[in-house]
């Protein structure tokens, strides 16, 4: 349960008092229990383009913040809000209640940072009781030492190892590569902040590396996506589109990015652009507007809010569909191939709960729709609408060992999957129970299935431990897409920053043969610079 209001840049806010309830429930024929509600402490969110991006714990704080990402990025929506969590205590053993949402990032990220214990993370929906369901032990996942990792046969990791990281680990240079000292993966830092906020992955749902992996592409700390020299890190360009254009790189052609043109009223279209990366020049890939304002005569703009990506082969894509008071009033689905496009009014989804992101499958048969209470699919054609999951987590469209369209996610709710990583095929809506992270090893995640290559497989995670210790904490892990799938340790992050910009943010290039990530290499501050891993062969 959760009670949130909001304002743009400059409002005077208001607390909430601090209130504890206590009712009398039915909980068995002749049983009463006592149960109370309590408010944790009001938290502040500044947002930035209607996403979260830090909280704060006091008012002043948060428009400083928010003052200071105005400033730094002037043509972007700036709010705050503020939020109160209440807890649900029942004899001694509260659970916390709370609406399970998942924003997208400011610029060019794609989730809210979490909130520190005990309280719940903002994009999600953690009970402090354990759920009711618990995962089978998995193989490999007891090592008797966790100051050694336990190696295979292969040389490799497996499993739920808790192997400490390195007390001596410190931040390489730029370029230098190092072995991983618990799991032995050669990784390198390729990019540098000095001199700035940050130089960091985009996000784990976008690829940063390009069609021949010539290439890779940066969030800079002076607003701006730079793309650098793969090979030696020198800077190819700076692009001058917008930090909210949501730029793909080209499946099959290196130097050529794809991208919206902004996610505002004022710098937004109903065009589809396409970046030479040798010129710096943007041209009109797909005008769509006089097609979309047929259907929706409001229509002043579209993106996916940074979530969303274009089927594999590139042709298919798809976008929400907003009016000059920025507010959604439809979805869009094109393929490019044909030039066939599909509208439909916001009336004529399933979900009424504000939708947060659309995206093409990666077979490009469907549309998944992202809402805070609801994520669903439909065919592309944007009819027969099919609830995947009821709720709204961090999560990645990946294929699985069958080439199946699978949509992956952490269920951080307090259902029957809570807990569980999950992966749930889009056609038959079958799921699959990967891994619970309610089991002593509660943290963030986030998940990557950009790795087409490896069909069955996606990149996971992790930030923001709230198990100091657990097995899950502060890792990059390739986890496979089956009934208690196998979990290959493949780094620690030595990422310790609290803020959305340091999130780890794992992507893995197209054949699954290497993971960019952010870290702040311990400094905790927003300073997250890129590093890349070389992930080893294994099957």
């Amino acid at each position: 349960m959760k009670h949130k209001r909001s304002w743009t840049l400059g409002a005077l806010g208001a607390g909430l008092a601090l209130a504890v309830l206590t009712v009398a429930v039915s909980v068995g024929a002749d049983e009463r229990a006592s149960v109370t509600f309590e408010d944790r402490p009001t938290r502040y969110w500044v947002e930035i383009g209607g996403v979260k991006a830090s909280s704060h714990e006091s008012e002043d704080d948060a428009r400083s913040a928010a003052a200071d990402a105005k400033t730094a990025t002037p043509d972007a929506f700036v709010t705050y809000s503020e939020e109160t969590v209440y807890v649900v205590g029942l004899d001694s053993a509260p659970v916390v209640v709370a609406p399970t949402t998942d924003a997208d990032p400011p610029g060019p990220g794609s989730d809210q940072p979490p909130a520190p214990a005990p309280e719940p993370e903002p994009e999600s929906s953690q009970p402090d009781s354990e759920p009711d369901s618990q995962p089978d032990s998995q193989p490999d996942s007891e090592p008797a030492d966790s100051s050694v990792p336990t190696p295979t046969s292969d040389g490799l990791v497996w499993g739920f190892d808790d192997t400490v990281p390195d007390d001596g680990w410190s931040r390489p240079a730029v370029f230098e590569p190092y072995l991983d000292p618990a799991y032995g993966t050669t990784t390198a830092r390729v990019s540098s902040a000095d001199g700035t906020r940050f130089n960091r992955n985009t996000y784990s749902r976008r690829q940063a590396e390009n069609a021949d992996g010539s290439s890779f592409l940066t969030y800079h700390g002076d607003g701006a996506y730079h793309v650098y020299d793969a090979a030696n890190g020198e800077l190819v360009r700076a692009l001058t589109i917008s930090a909210d254009s949501w730029p793909q790189w080209h499946p099959t052609e290196p130097n050529l990015i794809r991208h919206t043109a902004d996610d505002n009223s004022y710098g937004g279209d109903l065009a589809l652009y396409e970046l030479d990366v040798t010129t710096g020049t943007s041209s009109v890939l797909a005008d769509l507007t006089a097609r979309i304002q047929k259907t929706l005569p409001g229509a002043d703009y579209m993106h996916d809010k940074a979530e969303g990506s274009p089927s594999i082969d590139g042709d298919r894509w798809a976008w929400m569909v907003y009016d000059e008071q920025e507010d959604v009033i439809g979805v869009a689905s094109y393929d490019l191939g044909s030039d066939s496009l599909a509208v439909i009014p916001r009336s004529a989804l399933p979900d009424s709960s504000t939708i947060d992101w659309v995206s093409a499958s990666p077979s490009g048969d469907s549309v998944v729709a992202g809402h805070w209470d609801g994520t669903w699919v439909l065919d592309f054609d944007l009819t027969d609408p099919r609830l995947l999951f009821a709720g709204g987590e961090h999560s990645d469209l990946a294929i699985d060992a069958d080439g199946r369209d699978t949509y992956v996610y952490i269920d951080f709710t307090a259902g029957p999957n809570g807990g569980w990583l999950m992966a749930v095929d889009l056609e038959t809506l079958d799921e699959t129970r990967i891994f619970d992270l309610y089991d002593d090893a509660n943290t963030s995640i986030h998940i990557s299935g950009k790795g087409y290559g490896k069909p069955g497989w996606v990149v996971a995670s992790t930030y923001n431990c709230k198990e100091p210790g657990a097995w899950s904490c502060g890792k990059v892990l390739a986890v496979e897409l089956a009934p208690q799938g196998r979990v290959l340790n493949l780094a620690h992050t030595y990422n310790c920053g609290e803020e959305y910009w340091t999130e780890t943010h794992a992507v893995v290039n197209r054949d699954f043969t290497k993971v960019y990530y952010n870290s702040d290499a311990g400094s905790c501050g927003i300073d997250a610079e890129v590093y890349r891993l070389d992930v080893p062969p294994f099957s």
